[in-house]
């Protein structure tokens, strides 16, 4: 008798297993990994994912329950993504049917329900069919034969009917005497073609570490579960890391292999997809979340046939279905976007290592501003460290910082300093594009009063409100609860109520205000809510149609604008001053990022102004002159002293409930099942310390108040089974929720 091993589509802790079921005889060879199929389970009828197959278990044959019924008759997992979703859930403690669920594209289901995909039929010519052809006698029939057979034997049915001028009644008998065959396709057109583009000669220092790399990969063959050693490939903004990329991928689609290209922000999307299809033309799949559902699951599906040489996306095409992967990317590999923020709150760099691993794929990451934690790695020889230390095209922009209190002491009121207006006329003037970077959106960061100090918050979140121009409102950036513009203290009833702070509509304002004729857009989370507005923004800046470009993280990381020879960073101590512990390593990361999408082009020097109020800050001073090993230095000194990452390992817990008291509750609970776990294992008490519980940093959200548990080990494997073990004995009321995060990398 056959058994499978299959893990049940119901997400709670007891049910988090593998439970086994017989293969009935009407089923047989119908079963495979990868399958959703429909069980019996206690006194339900629920769906279930096949993860293993087996000819024996430990229990009576007779007393194990058969399959009823397979829903996905083709497996939506192969063996490579079933071994990473099993591992994945125990790395970071979540159940293992919710990671099968974050493997699957928007709108597809552990159910088995699926978008409905756009499919066009064809029409073949049978294979052995040409004498009963050669016999026909209805016109229209021999005029469908005779288009077929000019056509090679294949036609969709439109075209078909176009051609012959037969009906559909004439194709269906034709089909019914065994002569054609009709069927049907998905159809996902993906991104238009591009003009091909030659390739670039290399410098020396690129083909230096394209042989660095290949020789790497080399020796070991693309063998499962013994992978080359990762690449962190370190370049500076400019040095050509997308070239190496392109030359890794065309040796794996010549080795007939595919490659996935991990890009940090759904905004560098379409300028990556332009670059790879000017080399690979037809052959790239686009996934990313501007698809519909139907065009996500074409493309799925594409790419789980072998279809395509070359996959683009975020961060869940680290999940793409590729049969034959050869190679994975992870360009900007220091972005945070690449860990999950909701459950299962993954890092797609560890899930990458993981896969490569089980596939033997060689893994690159790149980055000009390189994650502390993957470079201490590369440092101790975890990882292949190549360099890239000089631009291919154009200069190192300068960069000057401009002390802010010394402006208000001059006089100067204006969110720009004298020297970003002077560099902002003159480039204009000049024909030149510029970008202005601020880390905030909406026209004003905050509202408060003058008389009392009230600061308005959001009725949900403990969080300030921020005041959007156009649609007049308040709103919250967590929740997007809206509230009219208060004309009064809504505390005192002063009228002493003021604007704070500023956004990007308030920059985009004040550009208008200093250069009136200039063309200027904003890109930011509001702009590109709609569906095709960043690719139009994109484009424009391309075709030079803005002069100044206004926008938010997302236009500090890999956009390429060979016009754009002028950057201001607006305030860039909002990052520096976060209540984190990697705030400095992002504030010199978006600084360096940003300035370095000045001067990308030859002949066209770049200047970057950085506008704060620590113009001493070891940090910005570091990113001004972008030496990375000098920001390294002290940012790894400073994290081995306390004792933070990559030195140890922290997980945290977040206890959310509908009051406060009960959240004080389950975490005096929490706390004292995990103080228990310490003092029943000598090794755990010695290795891991815990803090907490303590309100987050956004003490409410969304109505639900948050309590932290932080904790500490230098073994994660250890802290991971004492929360495994406290977490199991909690018991939780729905009114309650527990959020566990292996490895933060945003405590707020």
């Amino acid at each position: 008798m056959r058994f499978v091993g299959v893990v049940v589509n119901k997400k709670t802790t007891a049910l988090n297993r593998i439970f086994y079921y017989s293969v009935p005889p009407e089923l047989a060879g119908q079963v495979q990994p990868g399958q959703i199929v429909e069980v019996d389970f206690a006194r339900q009828r629920l769906e279930a994912i096949v993860v293993e197959e087996t000819d024996a278990v430990d229990w009576p044959p007779e007393k194990i329950k058969p399959l009823r019924r397979v829903i996905s008759p083709q497996p939506l997992f192969g063996p490579d993504l079933l071994a990473l979703s099993r591992f994945a859930a125990e790395y970071y403690l979540c159940s293992w049917v919710s990671m099968l669920q974050a493997m699957l594209p928007a709108g597809m289901y552990l159910t088995g329900k699926m978008p409905r995909a756009q499919t066009r039929r064809l029409v073949q010519l049978a294979a052995d069919a040409s004498a009963e052809l050669a016999g026909l006698r209805g016109v229209k029939q021999k005029q469908v034969a005779a288009c077929l057979q000019a056509a090679g034997g294949l036609l969709p049915l439109p075209e078909l009917l176009e051609q012959s001028g037969a009906s559909l009644v004439t194709v269906r008998t034709l089909a019914e005497r065994g002569l054609v065959q009709l069927s049907e396709e998905l159809v996902w057109e993906g991104e238009p073609p591009a003009a091909p583009k030659p390739r670039p000669e290399l410098s020396p220092d690129q083909k230096r570490v394209l042989a660095e790399i290949q020789a790497n990969f080399a020796s070991y063959n693309n063998e499962p579960n013994k992978p080359a050693k990762p690449v962190l490939l370190h370049g500076v903004t400019g040095s050509g890391k997308t070239e190496i990329y392109l030359r890794l991928a065309e040796e794996q689609r010549q080795a007939g292999r595919q490659s996935i290209i991990l890009v940090p922000e759904i905004a560098l999307t379409p300028q990556t997809v332009l670059v790879f299809q000017q080399r690979f033309g037809s052959g790239v799949a686009v996934l990313h979340s501007g698809l519909t559902a139907a065009e996500r699951r074409a493309a799925w599906l594409g790419i789980a046939q072998g279809r395509y040489d070359l996959v683009i996306g975020a961060r869940s095409a680290i999940f793409a279905p590729t049969p034959r992967l050869g190679l994975l990317v992870i360009d900007e590999e220091h972005e945070a976007s690449y860990k999950q923020d909701n459950a299962p709150r993954f890092h797609t760099r560890v899930l990458a290592e993981e896969r490569c691993r089980l596939t033997g794929a060689g893994l690159v990451l790149g980055s000009a501003t390189p994650d502390v934690e993957s470079y201490f790695k590369a440092r101790r020889g975890d990882y292949l460290l190549c360099q890239l230390p000089q631009r291919v095209a154009g200069q190192p922009a300068g960069v000057q910082l401009v002390d802010m209190s010394q402006e208000f002491r001059a006089g100067n009121n204006s969110v720009f300093s004298r020297l970003l207006q002077q560099k902002l006329r003159a480039n204009w003037q000049a024909g030149k594009q510029s970008l202005l970077f601020l880390n905030r959106r909406g026209y004003e960061s905050f509202v408060s009063c003058r008389q009392c100090g009230y600061v308005v918050e959001c009725p949900h979140c403990s969080v300030a409100m921020a005041y959007h121009i156009g649609d007049e409102v308040l709103k919250c950036h967590y929740c997007e609860q809206t509230l009219p513009t208060p004309t009064s203290c809504p505390k005192c009833g002063s009228a002493a109520i003021r604007f704070f702070g500023a956004g990007t509509q308030k920059i985009v304002e004040a550009v208008q205000t200093l250069l009136p004729e200039a063309r200027v857009a904003r890109l930011d989370r509001d702009v590109t809510a709609q569906r095709g507005s960043l690719e139009q923004v994109y484009q424009a800046m391309l075709a030079g149609q803005i002069d100044v470009l206004v926008g938010t993280q997302m236009i500090a990381k890999g956009l390429d604008f060979p016009h754009l020879t002028l950057v201001g960073v607006v305030a860039a101590d909002i990052a520096l001053h976060m209540p984190d512990l990697r705030s400095g390593e992002r504030a010199f990361q978006l600084t360096c990022q940003v300035a370095g999408r000045a001067g990308r082009a030859k002949g066209e020097p770049g200047e970057v102004v950085v506008q704060t109020y620590q113009p001493d800050s070891a940090i910005l001073q570091a990113a001004a002159k972008q030496d990375y090993q000098a920001f390294y230095r002290q940012e790894i000194l400073r994290r081995e002293l306390a004792a933070y990452p990559p030195f140890c390992s922290l997980i945290r817990v977040v206890i959310s409930a509908v009051s406060l008291q009960l959240a004080e509750d389950i975490g005096r609970r929490l706390a004292f099942l995990l103080q228990q776990q310490l003092e029943q294992n000598p090794a755990a008490a010695a290795g891991v310390q815990y803090w907490g519980p303590k309100p987050c940093p956004k003490a409410k959200i969304k109505d639900r108040h948050r309590l932290q548990i932080l904790l500490k080990s230098p073994d994660l494997a250890l802290a991971r089974a004492v929360v495994r073990q406290a977490t199991v004995a909690l018991p939780l009321p729905k009114e309650a929720n527990l959020a566990i995060d292996v490895e933060p990398v945003n405590l707020i």
